[in-house]
């Protein structure tokens, strides 16, 4: 025994993968367009459960601006300098509203199919409807027709909203002040000119607020980059260690709560129940959860540390649940690693408030890494792009020495490997995309919010052999 590990865990770890989830009864009203994803992180709102890492492959000002109009969050790289994230910061904070000039439409002799296209192409989930003068007839909802029994081939004015169902206006030189008070209570606002024809539409997403969060380290300089950042206007900051069960971490904790800046502060990264209730009691508002799970780390190689996301995950919510006891706070959780697609994000919602992509938002165009055309050749031009690079914050190009814990350049050893992703195009149409099966999940069990998720979702194990014919096709050559 004295030669032994404190303890010997003979359970194997799970990742989101190995989870089935179980439906529940739904109701009639429990559909695609009144189910919402929104969530909190501490006090801070966000429309969708999802935030892009920070990783100075993947955030920079256009992934934050991307995300941030969809209702997510974009977290600033420790890495950038504090002017390089003030900057961002108030580039994100300023931007102006604008009308979505000639907007996609299809001619009212298309298909159901022709509409649902360019919603997959686009990321639109309306589509207006004109006919062959430009003038307005109304408006293809998506979601609206998930929900009807109608199919593709039936002509687009059998499932449209028409014109009259819509907010519009015929005031073809509104401005955008005039814009914003028409969108307080409506989503959306169609402009049209004295003859009916389409001309913009302005979207009440474009008005509201843009959420950020800027990404500190617990060395040297943390507090200077905190008043720099909250005086720009972040709105989390985020403690980005690999390793945040520490003293440095709790440290900045409790001198972060004194300063009393009314935004909360999320701590990580943890994969154990006492380094997630350890952050709590120092303060933490949100607790990061992950450590090798990251399609780019490589901590458990190099160094054999981490643990299965799942398993993480569901040590941390019995933090969680025992701190919430004690206290009477509820601490938000976000999974960081390990989440790729959107079957692994249905499973990891039914713990997590949050889910933190790296790998994932490294694929789209907004990313910060270089992009590639098909010969390997750097190239700014949309259409020839078939890759983007990658590095991990612990890889050799990175050099991230404050996440990772390395006191000086001479003793680092790379954790992150250096590569390229394929383009998977804009952020928008792939994320809505996959929000899309989120939703659909979560109408599978009978809930219209995240919250009630939480509460009711029931998630089974799977053995590999039931993972091979459950989780994938069987017994059939797919068409390529």
């Amino acid at each position: 025994r004295d030669n032994m590990a404190k303890k010997v865990i003979l359970e194997a770890g799970r990742t989101f993968s190995e989870f089935s989830l179980l439906t529940d009864y739904t109701s009639k009203n429990c559909n695609l367009n009144n189910i919402n994803l929104k969530s909190k992180l501490g006090k801070l709102d966000l429309g969708i459960p999802f935030l892009s890492a920070a990783m100075t492959s993947v955030t920079g000002y256009e992934m934050a601006l991307a995300l941030g109009k969809e209702g997510g969050l974009g977290v600033l790289p420790a890495r950038l300098s504090v002017k390089e994230q003030v900057d961002i910061i108030d580039k994100i904070k300023g931007y102006e509203m604008g009308f979505v000039e000639d907007p996609v439409s299809v001619r009212d002799n298309a298909t159901i199919d022709e509409a649902v296209r360019l919603v997959e192409k686009h990321g639109h989930s309306k589509i207006p409807v004109t006919d062959r003068n430009n003038v307005f007839l109304g408006l293809f909802n998506f979601d609206k027709y998930l929900e009807s029994n109608e199919t593709p081939a039936e002509n687009i004015l059998s499932i449209m909203t028409s014109v009259e169902n819509l907010p519009f206006t015929k005031n073809s030189e509104i401005t955008v002040k005039q814009a914003k008070k028409e969108l307080e209570e409506n989503n959306y606002l169609i402009v049209l000119d004295d003859l009916g024809r389409l001309v913009k539409i302005a979207f009440k997403k474009d008005v509201e607020n843009i959420v950020v969060g800027a990404a500190i380290s617990t060395h040297k300089g943390w507090k200077k980059r905190v008043k720099a950042c909250d005086e720009a206007g972040a709105d989390i900051f985020v403690i980005d260690t690999s390793d945040a069960y520490n003293e440095f971490t709790s440290k900045v904790l409790k001198e972060y709560t004194k300063m009393n800046l009314g935004k909360p502060i999320c701590a990580g990264n943890v994969i154990t129940y006492e380094g997630a209730k350890f952050l709590m009691e120092s303060g933490a508002d949100v607790v990061k959860v992950g450590m090798s799970s990251g399609s780019i780390c490589t901590t458990q190689r190099e160094k054999a540390t981490g643990r299965a996301p799942m398993t993480a995950l569901m040590q941390v919510e019995r933090a969680r649940a025992d701190y919430l006891k004690e206290s009477g706070k509820y601490v938000s959780i976000i999974i960081d690693g390990g989440v790729s697609d959107a079957g692994s994000m249905i499973i990891a919602l039914s713990i997590a408030d949050a889910v933190m992509m790296g790998g994932y938002f490294n694929h789209f165009f907004e990313a910060e890494g270089e992009k590639y055309d098909a010969n390997m050749q750097i190239t700014t031009h949309e259409p020839d792009i078939k890759y983007v690079a990658t590095w991990g914050e612990g890889s050799a190009r990175a050099r991230n020495l404050d996440r990772y814990g390395h006191v000086a350049r001479k003793t680092f050893f790379a954790e992150g490997e250096e590569g390229t992703v394929e383009n998977w195009g804009r952020l928008k149409p792939k994320l809505k995309q996959d929000i899309r099966k989120i939703k659909a999940a979560l109408s599978n069990t009978g809930c219209m919010k995240l919250k009630d998720y939480h509460d009711k979702a029931v998630i089974e194990l799977m053995s590999p052999y039931t993972q091979s014919i459950v989780g994938d096709t069987h017994d059939m050559k797919v068409k390529e």
